[in-house]
């Protein structure tokens, strides 16, 4: 055979002449999405490229809205930034912390331009570049602060903005109506009068709290301002939002699993009226629907789930808050600039060594964006259905660490905005983090031996303890498979109980009174170790008669080494809220079946309140729960001298301290919000100081461990 002959003059072959060139669409319609699905993934994640749409769409798989043509729904503000914002977010937070929420906390805080509008999922793209083309149009950008006028009234705090400023907004309203307005869209600029919310929809008990805070702004402060794109899941406008904060893995086939840093919509009046602290709800990050635990959430702006689509300054000389005036001028992967010479000039000034390729990931030209989407939504990313690239290309783009870019800088908490950071710096965190507090689970001292008091000093003191982990909320529906026809009990899993005692009403009686795992277990026996080494002293042991808590207790006084000395008196009174057990009070196992399984109970002792008298209060509210628990305290703390260890639930912490440390009882919301703060075996220490009760950092450390699912063998065969 012949050889092939060298060729003297090669034509150079470009990988990017291989193919040609492909907009996002068409590149998700080749990877066989049908149009609408891929129309909607690129709307839904501010048309930021191919790999982080069909991430949304791999993520969505299981929405059953994900066929529906309903539009998405935009709106336009003019925001902030630099040290005026810094002043805004303190006013956010301190106002929620004094006043709690009004209708303000619900924004970032803006101007509204253009109020909601509903667009089809193809214009998507036009909106955006729309918006920086409106604003090159005008010619001008702010060379100083817009001028604001605080305005205070019973019902509305606020800052009304300038005539001047004013006609100079409602003229880029005007333009960009214009500019995008046709048979498919109708809209309408915000042409009353243009205002920045401080605080609405707030009592008026808290208005003089509120105005005081007003009062400390200051709106000329030097501040620059942007135009932002914003838009919404449809099914969001009447929902309320709520950011997960602790896991959750579906026990029912009925619930929502929960990913930390995912946003869940829930109905205002389903939480309210939820009796059992389950509410249903609509997942951010997948669209599925579910029910879930509401304490597992924490109330969030409304505008952290909506999609930001674009950033265009309105200030001179400054840096977006999110990135550089010239990266976001960068849309769907492909420049949009008026001065196209000029703008590569100065790209090339920055970024030497960037190529914009359309659909692909940003790089550096969005270096600040894809930083954001790492630090806010790589928690959520670990869903089955979506397929993620090696490590490699974990480093290098931010399309894969998430499904969907909901891009929201949360900025009623974040700093992101602070004229200190570099742009290159920006973090925005799905979880605000907060400094050590005394009720956290983490102790304020990192060196917590050293500071360790003995309890010799003659203060009275009260220890309160959840229990530890409890079989059911591990394991799910655990007693059809741990229990035959007989109702002989075998444990499926180490972290089961080996035994469990004899029961009247078994295995049924079990569904309402877990026991402990195992860990449950080793976790209440190492408190009670933690507290031996701290040398506390325990006069008196008090215990909600749930089985978990018996078993809890006894734990805790074989760690202390005081099995027997005292004995565990039962207390019904000191049982969680009853709204959780509307088909009645549990069966608990009795004095006798307690004694046969060798708890050391006082069979002698009198409860304050009697399973009985427990069993008519089935409909007590919030309120009256906590009356229940505080008024039960009371009673043993006047029948007693010494300290006393009560061993309850997760809301017995609160219920038995915060009104014997002068608080007021929390409304059911509140007190779902506090309740997800305390973990198994939490222990709370309130001290008797000079006559006045004072919560005060416990005398042992707490105790903290990572979640380990089951294993399954059969898995590593698995083809």
């Amino acid at each position: 055979m012949a050889t092939l002959p060298p060729r003297k003059n090669q034509t150079p072959t470009r990988i990017c002449n291989l193919k040609p060139h492909l907009t996002p669409l068409q590149t998700l319609l080749q990877m066989g999405f049908q149009k609408h699905r891929a129309e909607k993934a690129l709307a839904s994640t501010g048309n930021r490229g191919v790999q982080i749409a069909s991430d949304w769409l791999l993520a969505h798989v299981n929405d059953a809205t994900l066929d529906e043509c309903a539009p998405r729904e935009y709106i336009i503000y003019v925001c902030p930034t630099g040290p005026f914002l810094q002043q805004l977010e303190e006013f956010w937070a301190k106002s929620r912390q004094m006043c709690g929420w009004n209708g303000a906390h619900n924004y970032v805080p803006h101007i509204t331009l253009v109020s909601f509008f509903k667009a089809p999922d193809e214009c998507s793209l036009q909106l955006s570049k729309a918006l920086k083309q409106v604003v090159d149009m005008t010619g001008s950008l702010l060379d100083r602060p817009i001028k604001l006028e605080l305005y205070t009234s019973q019902n509305f705090m606020g800052f009304f903005v300038a005539e001047d400023d004013a006609n100079y907004l409602k003229r880029l309203a005007l333009q960009y109506v214009k500019e995008v307005s046709n048979s498919t869209i109708s809209l309408e600029p915000h042409v009353k009068s243009l205002h920045l919310t401080l605080a609405y929809q707030f009592p008026q008990a808290q208005f003089t709290a509120l105005k005081s805070l007003v009062e400390n702004l200051d709106a000329s402060c030097a501040s620059n301002w942007e135009l932002r794109l914003y838009s919404r899941d449809p099914r969001l406008a009447t929902k309320q939002v709520q950011k997960v904060v602790y896991p959750h893995n579906p026990h029912e086939t009925d619930e929502l699993e929960l990913r930390i840093g995912d946003y869940i919509y829930l109905n205002t009046d389903g939480v309210d009226s939820s009796s059992d602290g389950w509410a249903e709800g609509i997942s951010w990050l997948t669209g599925g629907t579910g029910h879930l635990p509401v304490n597992y959430t924490e109330r969030t702006a409304e505008s952290d789930a909506w999609t930001l689509h674009r950033v265009v300054q309105l200030s001179k000389s400054v840096a977006s808050s999110l990135t550089s005036a010239e990266d976001m001028d960068i849309v769907d992967g492909r420049s949009i600039s008026t001065e196209p010479e000029e703008r590569q000039r100065e790209l090339h000034q920055t970024t030497p060594h960037t190529g914009i390729i359309e659909g692909s990931s940003f790089e550096e030209s969005e270096q600040s964006v894809e930083k954001y989407l790492r630090q806010t939504l790589q928690p959520c990313l670990e869903l089955p259905s979506v397929q993620l690239l090696n490590n490699h290309n974990l480093s290098q783009h931010h399309n894969i660490h998430t499904p969907t870019i909901e891009i929201t800088a949360n900025m009623s908490c974040s700093s992101s905005n602070s004229a200190s950071k570099k742009v290159d710096e920006i973090m925005v965190e799905p979880l605000t983090v907060q400094p050590p507090r005394p009720e956290d689970t983490l102790s304020v001292h990192s060196d917590h031996e050293h500071s360790l008091q003995s309890s010799s000093t003659k203060n009275r003191k009260l220890y309160i303890m959840r229990h530890g982990e409890r079989v059911d909320f591990t394991f799910g529906t655990w007693i059809p498979y741990c229990f035959d026809e007989f109702g002989n009990y075998m444990r499926k899993d180490l972290n089961m109980p080996k035994v469990l005692p004899r029961r009247k009403n078994c295995p049924e009686g079990w569904q309402n009174d877990s026991p402990l795992t195992n860990v449950g277990v080793y976790q209440a026996r190492l408190t009670g170790e933690a507290l031996l080494e701290a040398k506390i002293q325990i006069d008196h042991v008090y215990c909600s008669p749930s089985y978990r808590c018996v078993q809890t207790c006894t734990s805790a006084l074989e760690g202390l080494k005081m099995l027997g000395k005292p004995k565990i008196k039962l207390e019904p009174g000191l049982f969680e809220w009853l709204a959780w057990y509307p088909n009645g009070v549990p069966d608990w196992l009795n004095n006798s079946e307690l004694i046969e399984a060798k708890y050391d109970v006082d069979c002698s002792y009198e409860p304050v309140l009697s399973a009985a008298d427990l069993s008519a209060q089935l409909k007590e509210t919030t309120e009256q729960f906590y009356m229940r628990n505080h008024e039960v305290l009371l009673q043993l703390l006047e029948r007693t001298s010494g300290n006393i260890l009560v061993v309850a639930h997760a809301t017995t912490l609160d219920t038995c301290s915060r009104q014997l440390t002068g608080g007021a009882a929390r409304s059911t919301n509140e007190l779902r919000q506090v309740i997800h703060k305390i973990p198994y075996c939490s222990l709370v220490t309130v001290e008797q100081i000079e006559g006045k009760w004072q919560l005060v950092e416990p005398d042992c450390l707490p105790i903290t461990h990572s979640k380990n699912p089951r294993f399954e063998w059969n898995a590593l065969s698995a083809t």
